[in-house]
């Protein structure tokens, strides 16, 4: 874990994984603002969180969400066929091949034949930040919908030879006194495949908003007691995007046609 305060009203939370996240919520103790209020994250109906307890959404967290899980490949299953090549062939000299170069042998150079050869394709590395900051009044039928849109997205840039780092974020601020706290979990490196079962609770299930980043709210130590029983207002975009600079927002509500999504350019204004 990574506490950074970007001015006097704003701290920025970052985990390298979803197992740190987890391990820092099971061991931390209430905060001061919380020990004795009520918790969201253990009293959230089944209609607002869709799991009945705490206890099963971490049951979803550690072990993945089957269901949706089922659901996420089929929809992704259009997408994957349409993955580009990750080797070229790329004309290299040598003492073979199908072609000699003249003026090489005549100059006696031995390799003077051309042949082909595959090679990598050069990958971009990419970060995107899937916002899943959503009011209270947002279904949770509405924030399984957004969120399965920017899987689709990261499919679809992984299919044009991006390499995605994805993180989902969350921040919440209170009027007054005014305070902003921002959390940055990581559930995707660069260098990993797509793990759809991984991927499905972390970025799809409301409960890791409405339970589990709750629980960050209850027990994080610098939390105040304005964020009792309201826990916070979403942070917007434009204040996702000014703390993470050089990185690329999915927001929590997506208004652009995935379908039209393709390069990183096509993020504008997403």
């Amino acid at each position: 874990m990574r506490a950074n305060q970007i001015t006097d009203k704003t701290e920025v939370i970052e985990y390298d994984s979803l197992h740190e996240f987890y391990e820092y919520l099971i061991h931390t103790p209430f905060n001061d603002a919380f020990c004795w209020a009520k918790h969201f994250s253990v009293d959230g109906d089944y209609y607002f969180t869709k799991t009945r307890d705490f206890s099963e959404a971490v049951e979803l967290f550690k072990n993945g969400w089957s269901d949706m899980a089922t659901k996420l490949v089929q929809k992704l299953k259009v997408i994957e066929s349409k993955t580009e090549p990750t080797m070229k062939p790329k004309n290299v000299l040598g003492v073979a091949g199908y072609q000699a170069i003249v003026p090489l042998y005549l100059q006696g150079v031995p390799n003077n034949m051309v042949t082909k050869k595959m090679t990598p394709v050069k990958q971009k590395v990419i970060t995107l930040n899937k916002s899943i900051d959503y009011n209270g009044d947002v279904s949770a039928a509405q924030i399984i919908e957004e969120s399965i849109k920017a899987m689709q997205i990261v499919k679809k840039l992984e299919a044009q030879g991006y390499r995605c780092n994805l993180n989902i974020v969350f921040g919440t601020t209170t009027g007054y006194p005014s305070k902003q706290f921002v959390v940055k979990v990581r559930i995707k490196s660069a260098n990993e495949k797509m793990n759809v079962s991984k991927l499905a609770f972390p970025l799809v299930h409301p409960s890791m908003l409405r339970r589990l980043f709750f629980r960050f709210i209850e027990v994080y130590p610098h939390v105040t007691k304005s964020f009792v029983n309201g826990y916070g207002s979403p942070a917007t975009s434009n204040e996702m995007r000014n703390i993470f600079k050089g990185e690329y927002l999915l927001p929590n509500f997506i208004k652009k046609d995935v379908n039209t999504i393709k390069t990183i350019d096509d993020l504008e204004n997403i």
